[in-house]
């Protein structure tokens, strides 16, 4: 099953991300800010990666983004950008008209649904080649 990596500051939105994807049989894994999410992408190598914007630094999520897109070996980890950046700053993003400041795959105000998020997170995985298939279930050879 796919593993995915959560780095967002705030434990409640950690916690109700990991409930919705845990009873999907995904396999998660967080961090509470960038750089420890930074580094737990380099050892874990996720499958998906769901990054938070404002953490330490009202755009640690964007530097967290461009260091994972400029790893040669993390680089193709699609990353979910969920945030409430736009709620809280007044400034809108979207991935179509500043794709140059946003190497992200997905950009997602906060609150997401869950249903949503699962239908983000299963486009997410499959158009990186990665298979999501029911826990406790192996691909055949």
């Amino acid at each position: 099953m796919p593993k995915i990596l959560i780095i967002d500051d705030d434990a409640d939105i950690v916690e109700a991300i990991k409930i919705v994807l845990e009873s999907k049989g995904y396999k998660v894994i967080s961090a509470n800010e960038g750089d420890a999410g930074y580094k737990k992408a380099e050892t874990e190598r996720p499958d998906l990666i769901i990054l938070d914007v404002m953490m330490k630094t009202k755009d640690q999520g964007f530097q967290v983004s461009y260091k994972l897109k400029n790893h040669p070996e993390l680089a193709k980890i699609p990353i979910l950008m969920l945030t409430s950046v736009g709620r809280e700053t007044g400034f809108q993003f979207s991935k179509e008209t500043d794709e140059e400041y946003l190497p992200v795959d997905e950009l997602v105000e906060k609150p997401i649904k869950p249903k949503e998020l699962l239908a983000k997170v299963e486009k997410l995985l499959k158009s990186s080649g990665t298979e999501s298939r029911p826990a406790g279930r192996r691909a055949r050879p």
